[in-house]
């Protein structure tokens, strides 16, 4: 059973990175085409810079979501090196359980706020906004999500959570 998961999970984080790259190509395509027509054939092309920056915003919260690891993130560590691994949990498990208080607090207005925005468009494609802003409820779903995984693995005292120290840090 568990690995049918895993190979499940597996094809999952494939093919979200699969759309990441979609994001990614979409947004630098549409990049070149506006810096190539803008100074080249000096034509302004305000849709181009519109597809660009909804692709940056949704390729920024799509990978935040569903593709970085927690291995990814960046982690400022100076009282967490100081104390014992026990105290490391605590502190994980503190900083976790604050993430997804502040998000399930918040996530009522941003449900609020991205449907209320169906009555916006985009400026130059006409695209409503709440499907613009949609992929913040995603994001703040799989950060409430990895958080409470975070949090269980903390209390649990089973996971992966790797501290780097000294050398070995200075030498990632």
């Amino acid at each position: 059973m568990f690995r049918t998961l895993d190979r499940a999970g597996l094809f999952l984080l494939a093919r979200s990175e699969n759309v990441a790259a979609v994001l990614m190509c979409t947004m630098m395509g549409s990049f070149l085409y506006q810096v190539i027509s803008r100074y080249v054939f000096n034509n302004a092309t305000p849709w181009a810079e519109e597809i660009c920056v909804i692709c940056w915003v949704w390729s920024v919260l799509w990978c935040s979501a569903f593709v970085a690891r927690p291995d990814d993130d960046i982690r400022i560590d100076l009282i967490t090196v100081a104390v014992s691994p026990m105290m490391r949990r605590v502190i994980e498990g503190a900083c976790s359980f604050a993430i997804i208080v502040l998000f399930v607090i918040g996530m009522p207005g941003a449900w609020s706020y991205v449907t209320f925005m169906k009555v916006e468009t985009t400026a130059a494609l006409g695209w409503r906004f709440n499907w613009v802003f949609s992929i913040y409820i995603l994001f703040g779903c799989a950060v409430i999500v990895r958080q409470s995984w975070a949090l269980w693995f903390s209390i649990t005292g089973r996971g992966k959570m790797r501290y780097f120290e000294g050398r070995e840090a200075a030498e990632i």
